[in-house]
């Protein structure tokens, strides 16, 4: 049963094994790393946010299951002016990827892609997956 880091660092191994196979060409902005994106290139943000935690189930101490969920959020730029669908395709490799997946303890529900739109000089699309793993406490 995985702590935060512990679910944390599972969920960046996945996101860069699936996205070095699918996209090995797409330049990736990783947590906590310094990353200046190339003017004119498609890149993405990778973000990893908790959520509410909650006890899943009763007992005594050292039984208890509790249930810690959060979201892997995903923002892909492409630069204005190509399309939506260079995005989108993109999109859709990393909800393929991350789909039903689990990791480590850490469960990944199905992916949301959201079309943001036009921000200046990139077109901005965000999927999210729901994640959620137990620990015993």
């Amino acid at each position: 049963m995985p702590t935060f880091e512990q679910a944390y660092d599972a969920l960046l191994t996945q996101i860069k094994t699936q996205l070095d196979v699918s996209q090995a060409s797409l330049p990736i902005a990783w947590p906590n790393i310094d990353y200046n994106p190339s003017e004119g290139t498609s890149w993405a943000r990778v973000t990893i946010l908790g959520g509410e935690s909650r006890i899943a189930s009763i007992g005594i101490v050292g039984s208890r299951r509790y249930r810690a969920v959060g979201t892997v959020s995903i923002q892909i730029f492409v630069p204005s002016g190509q399309g939506a669908n260079v995005g989108l395709a993109i999109a859709d490799d990393i909800a393929a990827a991350l789909r039903g997946v689990t990791t480590s303890g850490v469960v990944l529900m199905a992916t949301t892609i959201s079309p943001v739109g036009r921000d200046g000089a990139y077109y901005q699309i965000n999927t999210s997956t729901p994640f959620r793993y137990d620990t015993i406490a």
